[in-house]
């Protein structure tokens, strides 16, 4: 493996999401290059697992299992993060699901509910944290979103895919907001990543992940590592004249 570099000794990174998946790459990729770790996730047994595994690279890394759809939650969520380390760095929008469910058969509880997890919750965790950047002049704001976000999905919900162009318009919003006080807000949009997500999509076949490969003019899937490396580079000084932006990790699926 590739030596990291230690761009990030000294900060501290909130992920929210951060038990599996991007999330757990995204974190794991943080810690080999030095930043402390708070670790948010709904799933009490894989997180514990995940903040055991990145303690070995030896910085701090604490687990909070909060719903970060609920605004009480996120407010304790942030009160203990803050308590612990004294300040947030970076934040990370990671946390959501994403679900098949074709238009007509799409529930008004179905529709809440993914749109609380995948939205709703970037608004609450970014409008608790934005107050503590805010009062230090300084953070990074990263939006997981997704290629669907921008087309519109092939194998997901219309609700997926207005949760993860709300990401996209949410970053631009605040970055707007922000700018002046030294902080930046970004996207990424991935294209399907070879995650558990594609089982939720019914996509995990050996010949349908070859054929959503092959929509991709670099005829692979995304791996979890492609998303992180971009959004390391978004939180790092090396972006810091770059807001607003929202960075295609698709293998060139939507060229825009």
């Amino acid at each position: 493996m590739e030596q990291p570099c230690r761009r990030f000794v000294g900060k501290t990174v909130l992920t929210t999401g951060g038990a599996q998946g991007i999330g757990k790459t995204i974190a794991r990729w943080f810690a080999r290059e030095g930043a402390n770790l708070a670790l948010n996730d709904i799933r009490k047994p894989e997180l514990d697992v995940t903040v055991q595994e990145l303690r070995s690279y030896g910085q701090r890394v604490e687990g909070y299992v909060y719903d970060v759809s609920k605004a009480a939650d996120v407010r304790g969520m942030v009160d203990a993060v803050l308590r612990d380390f004294g300040k947030i760095d970076i934040l990370v929008n990671n946390a959501g699901i994403a679900l098949p469910t074709p238009f007509f058969e799409l529930s008004e509880q179905e529709w809440d509910r993914l749109l609380n997890i995948n939205l709703k919750s970037a608004f609450l965790v970014s409008q608790s944290v934005l107050k503590h950047m805010a009062s230090r002049a300084s953070g990074k704001v990263i939006m997981v979103s997704s290629i669907s976000g921008k087309t519109g999905g092939v194998a997901t919900g219309i609700h997926y895919d207005i949760s993860k162009a709300g990401l996209i318009v949410m970053a631009r919003r605040l970055a707007r907001e922000f700018g002046s006080l030294g902080i930046t807000v970004n996207a990424v949009a991935p294209s399907f990543a070879d995650t558990a997500m594609l089982k939720d999509l019914n996509l995990d076949s050996v010949e349908k992940k070859k054929a959503t490969a092959n929509l991709n003019v670099i005829k692979r899937l995304a791996t979890p590592e492609d998303v992180a490396n971009v959004v390391l580079f978004l939180a790092s000084d090396t972006s810091s004249f770059i807001t607003g932006e929202t960075i295609n990790v698709n293998g060139g699926r939507l060229m825009d």
